[in-house]
């Protein structure tokens, strides 16, 4: 097989035209088979570098996906099966990565606790599983978190609760519960978030159980009595967390 000539391509590739087509080839196989020097192959042996070429274009695509941001070896694997590779070709890949030092799980667990907790409401154990769900051991992702100052947490808990504060319109004791429903999912321990709202002011929203009740009181009046209606909105409040105290004042002032 003749090669008619070679062409510069973008950064580590080089277009080789044969007189069969043209073919994209890396320098380091160009390098290797010092093929710049020769204009005649054997069939045999460029379907051999076409093959070589081909197990240094998962380990290149890696790269590509590591200058992007950083993966762990399990994402670049997945990566790699959706471009159709082999499991050989995937292998050379992230082993030659490893030795390159392109897989440094320290260091990717630290970028990742680190953007976690600047960027996200998220806890301890939503990090953890996160972390888990990516290849890491248990282990060696604890080694990292444990390093974390709890303080931070603590921080995040309250900044997210004041946060949902100022919308609230549920009861405070709605508010309250929902609030450690929504905290626990994000990873928080709940000792933690309890120990933070008993330090926040939280009180039923006045406005907002009279909206309640006199939208209650126009729903029910008409079909039933008013002691009948009063015993419908009550049920409706408990069930929405306002304690009987204030259901019965508020009651008293609205109706």
């Amino acid at each position: 097989m003749k090669i008619l000539k070679y062409k510069k391509g973008k950064k580590n590739e080089y277009k080789v035209q044969t007189d069969d087509k043209e073919y994209t080839l890396y320098d380091d196989i160009i390098i290797k088979y010092e093929l710049l020097l020769k204009k005649e192959i054997d069939k045999k042996e460029w379907d051999y570098i076409l093959k070589e070429n081909h197990i240094l274009a998962a380990y290149y695509d890696c790269l590509k996906a590591i200058n992007t941001k950083l993966r762990t070896a399990k994402e670049l694997r997945t990566l790699l099966k959706k471009k159709d590779y082999q499991e050989k070709e995937i292998e050379y890949a992230i082993e030659r990565l490893k030795t390159e030092g392109y897989l440094n799980h320290k260091v990717y667990i630290e970028a990742y606790i680190h953007d976690a907790l600047t960027l996200n409401i998220v806890g301890e154990s939503k990090i953890l599983k996160d972390l888990e769900n990516l290849g890491f051991t248990v282990k060696e992702i604890k080694e990292e978190l444990d390093k974390v100052d709890s303080q931070i947490y603590l921080e995040k808990i309250e900044k997210y609760i004041n946060k949902k504060l100022k919308a609230n319109k549920k009861s405070a004791n709605e508010f309250k519960r929902k609030t450690v429903f929504d905290l626990v999912n994000k990873g928080f321990n709940k000792e933690n978030i309890e120990n933070v709202l008993n330090t926040i002011e939280i009180k039923d929203n006045e406005k907002e159980i009279e909206k309640i009740i006199n939208k209650l009181y126009n729903k029910y009046i008409n079909k039933y009595d008013l002691y009948t209606t009063k015993m419908k909105i009550k049920e409706y409040l408990y069930s929405k967390g306002y304690t009987n105290i204030n259901i019965e004042e508020h009651l008293k002032r609205t109706l």
